[in-house]
């Protein structure tokens, strides 16, 4: 008996010992798997923070090279740019304010050493053929632009934010001279200064007497010099009275000023008033009015080159003479 209570006695410890065991175990693999899980855990969150930031480098990164890359963006090259000279060449334009249809062109040309103005008419109805260089930058505003074009018609093909610029690479390509700027009038105020008469040649000197007719048998051009009234824009009486009455440098500035902002032009009105002291001294005789050389033809009007350079070397060529 005292042998089987003392194996009973055994038995029960064996139990207890192998009970605490598998606690302490339990314990042991319980504490492993939350370390191992926490280590886990800490991984992917390291491993988050860095994805993280690496991101909002990359992100920030590519937004500051966006601003950069914004801002080395170079501005639009304007398409003239004016300029002040002592003989210049203002390109002038009769536009109407809704359609901004150009219905007449002008170019005035103005010595301010000899105190001259001269005003020559470009018939709207002229055609000619653009250089290829031109034709080439044009074709790119608009595709449906044709290479021969006339005047009248180039509001067709050209935005009208755009036209007055483009109409001065046109005139510069027609004539052969550098235009100093250009001054786009609406077609109210500009009846109020230009108004169109048929002048006899031996009315100014500078106005061109060889005509071109044609021969409706032949349908063969002739020259024939005569002496027949051409069409030319000159001031209209309500403007030569204004102008009159203009005594002082301060009175034409402000009627520049007030004027001014009615018009369009790619020179500002401070630099318009670099002319102020020239405009002032210029006597009425000597502001006279042309038509550019060339020839009338059905229903349109062809420029004579050789005799229109001719022209224009004359004028600026007397002008720059002291």
């Amino acid at each position: 008996m005292g042998q089987s209570a003392k194996n009973g006695t055994l038995g029960t410890r064996n139990k207890k010992n192998g009970s605490t065991k598998r606690k302490h175990n339990a314990i042991n693999l319980f504490i492993k798997g939350f370390l191992q899980s926490f280590f886990i855990v800490g991984i992917l969150l390291v491993i988050g923070v860095v994805s993280y930031k690496a991101t909002m480098h990359f992100w920030k990164g590519s937004d500051q090279e966006a601003v950069v890359a914004y801002k080395e963006q170079p501005a639009p090259e304007p398409i003239t740019v004016a300029s002040i000279d002592d003989v210049s060449k203002n390109l002038i334009y009769c536009y109407d304010e809704d359609t901004y249809e150009i219905s007449k062109i002008i170019l005035e040309i103005f010595n301010c050493e000899k105190k001259q103005l001269t005003y020559i008419t470009i018939p709207i109805r002229t055609q000619f053929t653009m250089s290829d260089s031109l034709y080439r930058k044009l074709v790119l505003v608009h595709p449906a632009i044709p290479q021969m074009i006339k005047l009248s018609t180039i509001t067709n093909y050209l935005d009208k934010d755009t036209e007055f610029d483009y109409g001065v690479l046109m005139i510069e390509d027609l004539l052969g001279i550098d235009i100093s700027y250009y001054t786009a009038i609406p077609q109210a105020t500009f009846d109020t200064i230009f108004t169109e008469q048929d002048i006899l040649p031996e009315s100014s000197g500078q106005i061109d007497t060889s005509v071109t007719e044609m021969n409706d048998e032949t349908n063969m051009s002739t020259d024939q010099t005569t002496e027949q009234p051409v069409p030319l824009e000159t001031f209209t009486e309500e403007y030569i009275a204004l102008i009159s009455t203009l005594k002082t440098a301060e009175e034409v500035s402000t009627y520049i000023e007030e004027i001014y902002p009615s018009l369009q032009s790619n020179l500002s009105v401070k630099d318009k008033m670099n002319y102020l002291e020239s405009y002032c001294n210029t006597p009425s005789e000597n502001i006279s009015f042309e038509r550019i050389k060339g020839v009338d033809l059905n229903n349109s009007f062809e420029i004579n080159q050789e005799l229109a350079l001719q022209q224009l070397t004359e004028l600026m060529e007397k002008s720059a003479t002291n």
